[in-house]
């Protein structure tokens, strides 16, 4: 573009959202890109995606550039990898940053991108605004056709506000020396953890559990049932530095193949940290298979408080 000509930068108003969202799929090919146009269209009918969030340069009512973010319940942040029709490093910064302000007045304390492979081409501006790829995240399904029973050694209490306080104080337990994403340490408040987890299901905390050996509380199990799907998530699952060891993180994990299975969901899913060899092998060893990835790139809002020890966090971000 002319380098006289400045792009602004705003909300894309809503008789532009099919071609904004060609643009952020025009890496695809046929049927793929409309599928996802479709798909991009329904989350903003929804509200899933915010009309706020989609952000993109003009010139001359021309559309240039396009930069999309979600803000998350829980003070989180998910931002698209950003696309342009020419290379101006100067406008990809302004849109990633743009980007970056909004969900900042959302109340963001991390952001993060999660791209496919066919992707990694447009991390670029991401990565000069301060964005880390810090790992890549495994995405694995069981089929539910040989479900393994809930081990008898463990006893179970659903997730309720009689014991939320113990969940909350069970779950910040395990995220100790945690293998699953450590540079989220400190980042959010336990209650922003457990928001961000609520919203993911519909209700979440139905399939929420705290498993106790005796009457010791030893880990959590959170399964979420995937929106508009059958399919059962398993969010996260964990347990305490002084339980693991003695396979018990089997018994989390075939607890949750047998709620999913007794339910009637066709399939559970999960993702991984890859740097996890332990709970890879063991998800692998239950017949887990692989689906797919993601590259995670992540951005801190700001430092997190030093002091903030009852803020630690090992969570996945999905």
């Amino acid at each position: 573009m002319p380098t006289s000509i400045v792009p602004s930068i705003e909300a894309c108003s809503p008789s532009e959202w099919p071609a904004a969202f060609e643009l952020a799929f025009s890496h695809l090919d046929e049927p793929g890109r409309s599928r996802h146009v479709h798909n991009a269209l329904t989350l903003v009918a929804a509200g899933e995606i915010e009309a706020g969030g989609i952000l993109v340069a003009r010139v001359e009512n021309r559309i240039v550039g396009l930069q999309i973010a979600v803000p998350l319940k829980g003070a989180g942040g998910l931002v698209w990898p950003p696309r342009f029709r020419c290379a101006d490093r100067n406008l990809e910064h302004r849109l990633v940053r743009a980007a970056l302000e909004w969900l900042d007045t959302r109340g963001a304390k991390l952001v993060h991108a999660l791209l496919s492979s066919n992707e990694i081409a447009f991390a670029g501006p991401l990565i000069e605004q301060g964005f880390r790829q810090i790992t890549r995240l495994r995405y694995l399904r069981h089929d539910l056709t040989a479900a393994l029973d809930a081990a008898p050694r463990l006893r179970w209490a659903p997730y309720s506000a009689a014991n939320r306080e113990l969940f909350n104080k069970t779950i910040l337990l395990t995220y100790e020396q945690t293998l699953d994403c450590p540079e989220l340490n400190g980042l959010r408040t336990v209650d922003e953890i457990i928001a961000g987890h609520l919203a993911q299901g519909r209700p979440g905390a139905a399939r929420w559990w705290l498993a106790f050996e005796k009457t010791t509380p030893v880990g959590v199990l959170l399964t979420t049932k995937v929106p508009d799907e059958k399919s059962w998530d398993l969010s996260y699952m964990g347990l305490i530095a002084a339980a693991r060891g003695r396979g018990l993180g089997r018994d989390l994990a075939a607890k949750a193949l047998h709620e999913a299975r007794a339910a009637g969901a066709p399939q559970l899913i999960l993702a991984v940290d890859e740097r996890n060899a332990p709970a890879l092998q063991l998800y692998r060893s239950l017949g887990f298979a692989g689906a797919d990835f993601r590259e995670v790139f992540l951005h801190v809002m700001r430092p997190p408080l030093a002091d903030r020890a009852r803020g630690l966090t090992g969570e996945i971000l999905v």
